[in-house]
């Protein structure tokens, strides 16, 4: 399945750039990734303060920081799309920002391994 996926995405993401290229140039695509990493990285770099200033807060609280871990997860998967050049991996990234999405993969992800381990 990894193997797969290795191989689908930049497929994908080749014919994204051929499709987009011919019809806004190359240094309009270049522009604009180039813009979308720059932006992902600002997000994930106030996304990720944010998230430890609330895992201080908490665990001084004697709470412990279970949200801000999984934030800090899908922050790190961000980041890792957001910073490689590419669309789709750049759609992916931004939308690991958004709480409804991060809820629903964790979601599948827990069911998958509780399945997995039974």
């Amino acid at each position: 399945m990894i193997f797969l996926l290795f191989i689908l995405i930049p497929i994908i993401e080749i014919s994204i750039f051929i499709t987009i290229g011919s019809n806004i140039g190359i240094l309009n695509t270049i522009a604009i990734i180039l813009l979308t990493a720059i932006v992902g990285i600002f997000f994930v770099k106030r996304q990720g303060l944010n998230l430890l200033f609330n895992a201080q807060r908490n665990m001084a609280q004697g709470i412990m920081p279970t949200e801000e871990i999984k934030g800090g997860i899908f922050l790190l998967i961000s980041g890792l799309l957001l910073i490689t050049p590419g669309f789709f991996t750049d759609c992916i990234g931004f939308a690991m920002f958004l709480k409804p999405v991060q809820n629903f993969v964790s979601r599948h992800a827990r069911n998958y391994f509780h399945s997995r381990t039974r």
